[in-house]
């Protein structure tokens, strides 16, 4: 028997959902169940289950395609899993998706988006994150792939106006920017020495004069460190898998293996970290 489940969504608000056995597939001779979510009260979703059930008594039932964007998100990130794509991409696409797109999109029925909900959230987007373009590409990846199914017949998303930010900044915006200059650096550098956290100041002393990224510093071993010619080997990468896991793996790119020249006393504080842990690796 089928009944009436609630959950919450991610701005607290709730709704309700079910599950219903709908027969057996004649082509595989498996069950088959249907579900239907993002009801707003319990009775409108009593009534849609028991005209279901009315449906299927009479045998006039049949089966619905995917009708929300979540659901066309599901069977596309299962044919996604198929491709040969990393555990790391693979988490951060999905990533994207959870924090981002379904949150937004997910209960909007599929063939009914407009270009004007498309160019709401697009602005919404700008107004928060620096990528938003890759935000609105993936949300767009969705609907196209909904298209290809036949679920629905345009990308509105892809008639969207897309802000751009100024490119010239005045005084007070140039020192928001994310970066610290020169002065800055060596201020910090300074006090996470006088702190004697010797950790973290190597490792962001590491950062500041090598360039390379923290990924790469992370997966260092001290097999990849030459104390006699002063020079860093990069030749792997550090990254998070499915469940937090951690990956260590090649870089996406061969110009990205690289030997990197330092300066000496870079290197005299790598060393030191060395004898102070006991020959363990930096990560």
């Amino acid at each position: 028997m089928a009944s009436i489940q609630s959950y919450e969504l991610k701005n607290g608000q709730k709704r309700y959902m079910f599950q219903l056995y709908i027969g057996v597939d004649p082509l595989t001779g498996k069950e088959q169940r249907t579900t239907r979510r993002g009801f707003k009260t319990k009775k409108e979703a009593e009534l849609t289950l028991a005209r279901l059930k009315l449906e299927i008594d009479k045998g006039n039932y049949k089966k619905e395609s995917p009708e929300t964007f979540q659901e066309v998100y599901e069977l596309w990130l299962d044919q996604y899993k198929k491709n040969k794509v990393s555990e790391s991409t693979l988490v951060k696409v999905t990533r994207v998706y959870r924090k981002h797109i379904i949150p937004a999109f997910g209960q909007y029925r599929i063939d009914k988006i407009t270009v004007e909900v498309c160019q709401k959230h697009v602005n919404d987007w700008f107004d928060k994150f620096d990528d938003y373009l890759t935000i609105r590409r993936y949300t767009s990846r969705i609907i196209d792939f909904a298209i290809k199914r036949g679920y629905t017949q345009s990308n509105p998303m892809k008639l969207v106006e897309l802000p751009s930010r100024r490119t010239e900044l005045s005084d007070d915006e140039e020192s928001n920017e994310k970066f610290y200059d020169r002065t800055q650096l060596i201020e910090f550098l300074n006090c996470l020495e006088k702190e004697k956290n010797y950790k973290a100041y190597t490792m962001m002393r590491l950062l500041a004069f090598s360039g390379m990224r923290r990924g790469e510093a992370l997966a260092l071993t001290w097999n990849d460190i030459n104390f006699k010619t002063n020079e860093i080997r990069i030749n792997k990468t550090l990254s998070r898998g499915l469940k937090g896991r951690l990956l260590v793996k090649p870089p996406k790119t061969k110009k990205s293996i690289r030997t990197i020249e330092m300066d000496q006393k870079t290197m005299d504080i790598l060393d030191e970290w060395k004898k102070n842990k006991n020959k363990i690796t930096l990560n």
